[in-house]
């Protein structure tokens, strides 16, 4: 059901952002849409499945450790109470790794792949790389998993984050006025993915902005302009798809610095 919908909504944002693009100049191929798909199935489809594998064996047997199995979840909670308590887990773990991931120059490695893109398009939702898509399910739904919180539950979280990741990273004009100011909308991540240092260590939540404000790493979208160049600064990833994909092993040699050319002599 999720890649039916996530997989519908694709299709309907990569048509809308064409036909009403934020940036018209962000329209022209870029010529990594190939690249994009790759490290969509590569990196958050296989990581993400690796992830899950691993918190739905894990999970039950730290459980059964901690507490005999016993499920901590409120599940006598009335249902939209519950809901409030996933995006409140689940928006916590995803922030902080998304942080960190920011913060620890080892995994920046793996994150910068992520934000290595010179336009924003739906394209670029899923280009990320295995070992940043695995610490993500781990740190998003880990804790939820190990409370017990049943899957049904997790639902109604995942398919409503996954339209926001579809909306947040296209380039689709839309506006969400004062919302930007609860949810992560588009504008709150173009910022997130601004080449300028002051933008991109900000707005790290998935859903919801709350983390944001709590540990103070909002940048208030309806306050500040849209930015003008999005990327890293110098970036050091490579423009073919396999260099890309091991780029965090053969960072040394890719961030080194370039030798200067030798003058030529004077006649």
């Amino acid at each position: 059901m999720l890649n039916v919908v996530t997989s519908a909504f694709f299709v309907l944002i990569a048509v809308l952002e064409y036909l009403l693009p934020h940036r018209e100049d962000w329209r022209a191929s870029d010529g990594q849409v190939l690249h994009d798909l790759g490290h969509s199935w590569f990196g958050t489809g296989l990581g993400g499945l690796a992830g899950n594998l691993t918190i739905g064996f894990l999970a039950p047997l730290l459980a059964a450790a901690l507490w005999g199995g016993q499920a901590w979840w409120p599940s006598d909670l009335p249902f939209v109470l519950q809901l409030g308590i996933v995006y409140l887990v689940a928006d916590f773990g995803r922030y902080w790794q998304h942080r960190i991931h920011h913060l620890v120059p080892f995994l920046w490695r793996f994150h910068a792949l992520h934000h290595s893109v010179e336009r924003m398009s739906v394209f670029k939702t899923s280009r990320s790389h295995f070992v940043e898509r695995y610490l993500q399910q781990v740190f998003m739904f880990g804790l939820l998993i190990l409370l017990g919180c049943p899957l049904e539950m997790l639902v109604w979280y995942i398919i409503p984050n996954s339209v926001i990741g579809l909306l947040d990273h296209s380039n689709l004009d839309v506006q969400l006025g004062p919302l930007e100011r609860v949810i992560m909308g588009p504008k709150g991540h173009r910022l997130h993915h601004s080449a300028a240092p002051e933008d991109m260590d900000t707005n790290f939540g998935s859903a919801i902005v709350l983390w944001d404000v709590v540990f103070r790493t909002f940048r208030d979208p309806t306050r500040v302009p849209q930015p003008e160049v999005v990327g890293i600064r110098d970036d050091p990833i490579p423009s073919d798809f396999l260099r890309q994909y091991f780029s965090p092993f053969l960072w040394a040699r890719l961030t080194a610095p370039k030798p200067a050319l030798e003058a030529a002599p004077e006649e």
